[in-house]
């Protein structure tokens, strides 16, 4: 009966070691990719002045899920990209593990720097596949809204109460002439253009997330809109083209 025991005890252990070992199996992984600028299709600009951005591909070893903040995640591999902003990697990975790429040393006067705990799962890299991959780099914009109601009747009495999305703070405010004036309110027939200009990131999605993923976070006017004495919440989406100033229009 021992001698069952200890054959059935040194079964399980060899069992035990060789699904390890399928665990950790590594397999051969093609990374290419280009850094885009965020809502558009676009590479980003590469300065001959200034470092040539990198891109760091991650393995997550652990139940954390914050980048630089613990021991759950180990750099595997960085490259610099080429004057065209794009990079390739030739790798051996674990099979059925989590991978992800970051990016850094963008351009900080026309990117916004985004290695940090937020774009962690963004950028995934599966083992074992060749990898095409656009890394969403948000470049700074600056927006000037332009309120327009598309109620017909030209008497209408519609309340737009602003809550957040228009301005730099959830609290929206101008500044003109060295006054703060607030503004949080659209009201009547309407086609208005914002007295403030601020600054914020290019594009529609943060990162290029799209709708319904993990992540998603658009650019939006959120208030309640009060028409025909019904009030309802309303959430609009609008982009922001990169680099310069432009007119975002907002018709509710």
């Amino acid at each position: 009966m021992k001698k069952i025991v200890v054959i059935s005890l040194l079964l399980a252990m060899a069992l035990a070691w060789s699904c390890k070992k399928d665990e950790d199996k590594k397999v051969a992984t093609t990374i290419n990719g280009t850094l885009i600028v965020n809502g558009t299709n676009d590479a980003i600009k590469i300065s001959k002045e200034l470092k040539k951005p990198q891109v760091l591909l991650y393995h997550r070893h652990g139940a954390g899920v914050l980048y630089g903040g613990g021991p759950q995640w180990d750099e595997v591999a960085r490259t610099k990209v080429d004057m065209s902003a794009k990079f390739s990697m030739e790798l051996d990975l674990i099979q059925g593990d989590e991978y992800f790429l970051v990016f850094e040393d963008c351009d900080p006067d026309l990117y916004i720097e985004t290695i940090n705990g937020y774009n962690t799962t963004y950028f995934p890299v599966t083992a074992g596949q060749t990898n095409n991959v656009k890394l969403y780099v948000l470049a700074y914009s600056w927006v000037r809204p332009r309120f327009i109601n598309t109620n017909p009747d030209p008497n209408n009495n519609d309340v737009f109460d602003l809550s957040y999305g228009i301005g730099p703070n959830a609290d929206d405010y101008i500044i003109d002439s060295g006054a703060a004036l607030y503004f949080d309110k659209v009201i009547g027939k309407c086609d208005s253009l914002a007295p403030w200009i601020h600054k914020t990131w290019s594009g529609t999605n943060q990162y290029g997330i799209p709708k319904g993923h993990k992540g998603y976070s658009p650019h939006g006017v959120h208030g309640k809109l009060t028409r025909n004495g019904v009030t309802r919440d309303t959430a609009i989406i609008y982009t922001v083209p990169p680099y310069d100033t432009s007119v975002v229009i907002i018709r509710y």
